[in-house]
């Protein structure tokens, strides 16, 4: 067991390297402090990934070849773990916990503790529910809500309610992305940096820190991942995608992207989010049409091919070209998001009126690729 890391020192290498970025320096400019903290974050889960490939062979946490899967050999499903092992050595040395920033990293680690178990021995998508609901009830009692309402007991009954629905729903949407090697990653990388960008721009050094540390770790993950002429060392597994979803909706909800009222103060997240919104949409949607849904067990268990990427594979791009294309919708919403924040309101209005004819005329083609197909 851990025969890899004993003979790759390219891993110890990088495991070294890792933590002695992670160790806070007194450099100057809060982006570098955050670069650094990327590359720490990254490094490390580098470092730690064979261990986790080990030991998940070692717990026969596998993911067996079926007729729904395209991997040829049984392959470990918990790679998400290193992500999670590192982020948390990058807050540990590095952050400041408030309140709101405990409610945040405990309540990942609940879902993501629990999503480890499911990769393991399959719970029941009641047992997934109830979980993830107990998280949510620690975001709030922590004070990371939605808030927009007036201060009454109808008005903060809806922001729970509201943010229950965000949290749950985006950590849901984005573990349904995870289907095809180095998306989930690719996207959280991506959305995470954005997420930082935004923060930047805002002058929240915190959320900078945070959104760069968890972009470092997806990236960190992608070697082992994102692997088109070879199989996938590891999956990322519901430990990582839904570890990952959740603290990018808890970052979402947590940070103060305007303080110009809630429209615009959440129009930058949801665009940054969208791609994820809309596939989770679309698919939803879809299913209840066909009727192959009918209640939310039903709907949370679902596995099928009708995805964005397995729209944009039956079009006859590769695994690699749909993740590039998907990424960069992701990034075309996130650079309209970033100008969003300094607009005036009828820009914004405009930018997600764009944002709208935009996934208007994706369903259009997703609809005709499903009818040709």
């Amino acid at each position: 067991m851990f025969s890899f890391l004993d003979h790759n020192p390219t891993r110890i290498s990088a495991f070294i390297l890792g933590m002695i970025l992670v160790v806070p320096w007194q450099v100057q400019g809060l982006l570098t402090q955050g670069i650094f903290l990327f590359f720490a974050s990254l490094l490390l889960t580098f470092s730690l990934m064979p261990l986790i490939i080990d030991f998940a062979k070692h717990i026969d946490a596998l993911d067996y070849p079926d007729a729904r899967r395209v991997h040829a050999i049984p392959t470990p499903r918990i790679g998400g773990l290193a992500v999670i092992i590192a982020v948390n050595i990058t807050l540990f040395f590095n952050f400041n916990y408030s309140l709101e920033f405990k409610g945040v990293v405990i309540s990942a680690l609940i879902v993501g503790l629990l999503s480890l178990w499911d990769d393991i021995k399959e719970l029941s998508a009641k047992i997934k529910l109830a979980g993830q609901l107990a998280a949510v009830a620690v975001l709030i009692y922590c004070d990371v809500t939605i808030q927009f309402a007036p201060d009454t007991w109808w008005g903060n009954g809806l922001e729970y309610a509201l943010t229950v629905f965000w949290v749950i729903g985006i950590t849901n949407a984005f573990n349904f992305l995870d289907g095809i090697n180095g998306l989930a990653a690719s996207l959280a990388a991506v959305t995470c940096f954005l997420m930082g960008m935004l923060a930047w721009h805002t002058g929240q050094p915190y959320m900078l820190f945070l959104c760069l540390a968890l972009a470092g770790a997806a990236a960190g993950f992608l070697p082992d991942n994102a692997r088109y002429n070879s199989q996938a060392r590891s999956f990322l597994g519901d430990v990582g995608s839904t570890y990952l979803g959740w603290v990018m909706a808890s970052v979402a909800v947590l940070g103060d992207w305007s303080g110009d009222g809630a429209i615009k103060a959440y129009a930058a997240p949801l665009l940054i989010f969208s791609v994820m919104i809309f596939d989770m949409i679309y698919t939803t949607v879809s299913r209840i049409a066909r009727g192959d849904v009918h209640n939310f067990r039903e709907w949370i268990e679902y596995v099928g091919k009708d995805h964005l990427h397995h729209r944009l594979m039956d079009l006859g791009c590769t695994q690699a070209q749909a993740v590039v294309i998907i990424v960069g919708f992701s990034t075309l919403m996130g650079l309209a998001a970033l100008a969003l924040v300094k607009s005036s309101m009828i820009s914004v209005w405009l930018l997600l009126g764009q944002a709208l004819v935009f996934y208007a005329l994706l369903s259009f083609f997703m609809l005709r690729i499903h009818k040709v197909k």
